[in-house]
């Protein structure tokens, strides 16, 4: 039997399968550390979760998935460091709109991102997007130098500013946010223990069921997806009401 086939089915989900599940894939590091391993190592078995995670996810039918791989803050990094995670990065890029059946598409509003990002990991970003951006299967949403305070930020901005805005009517925030025209976050999963979002996808976030995983990133297989699935399922969303 295969991984794939321990998945519950869409049907047995039912109307509690998520639209839009996000992953907050932490403890590349500690996991290397914990195995004697070098950080590549750790970064690229983190790689290979999230090929595996988004495979798993397309199995089920989801429609759109958002993976943060890095925030706007790790370009603070030793920049050795950087220079390895940016090349992960690239190839998880290239992999994605080899293999995807949607669109690929970058989550990236950190201000820095044009400046201190490589050209050549611009480029492959450039050409993921637009390679993939005629398909209509699950929407696979990359986070690289993403900061959730500037997006919110820059998408209050344009609102305000749009040419046509009526005065009198609610800003329309969620149409310049980077997951514009996506189905709203339903789940928020996050690896190695950690309880906090570290600023990704805060506005999304607001009604999201939020699953916090001890595992590390590299070690997320389908028991633990099963297992958010089932938390998020057991879930009540009243929107207040």
């Amino acid at each position: 039997m295969t991984t794939t086939e321990l998945l519950p089915t869409p049907a047995v989900l039912g109307n509690t399968l998520p639209r839009h599940i996000a992953f907050i894939a932490d403890g590349n590091r500690r996991w290397a550390k914990a195995r004697g391993a070098t950080v590549e190592e750790g970064y690229r078995a983190g790689a290979a979760a999230v090929h595996r995670t988004l495979a798993h996810c397309r199995a089920l039918g989801i429609e759109a998935v958002s993976v943060f791989l890095m925030s706007d803050r790790n370009f603070d990094r030793n920049p050795d460091e950087v220079a390895v995670l940016v090349d992960v990065i690239a190839n998880i890029v290239d992999t994605e709109a080899a293999a995807s059946t949607g669109p690929v598409r970058i989550l990236s509003s950190g201000p820095t991102m044009p400046v201190r990002a490589p050209q050549f990991l611009l480029e492959t970003i450039a050409r993921a997007e637009r390679k993939t951006a005629h398909r209509t299967g699950m929407t696979v949403c990359l986070g690289i130098g993403y900061d959730g305070h500037d997006e919110i930020r820059r998408a209050f901005y344009q609102a305000a500013t749009a040419p046509d805005r009526d005065e009198r009517a609610r800003l329309p925030v969620d149409e310049y946010l980077t997951t514009s025209g996506l189905p709203g976050l339903d789940l928020v999963v996050r690896t190695s223990g950690e309880r906090r979002l570290s600023g990704f996808l805060l506005w999304q976030s607001a009604d999201a069921t939020l699953h916090f995983d001890d595992c590390m990133w590299p070690d997320y297989d389908t028991a633990a997806l099963v297992e958010a699935l089932a938390v998020h399922s057991t879930q009540t969303r009243t929107h207040g009401r």
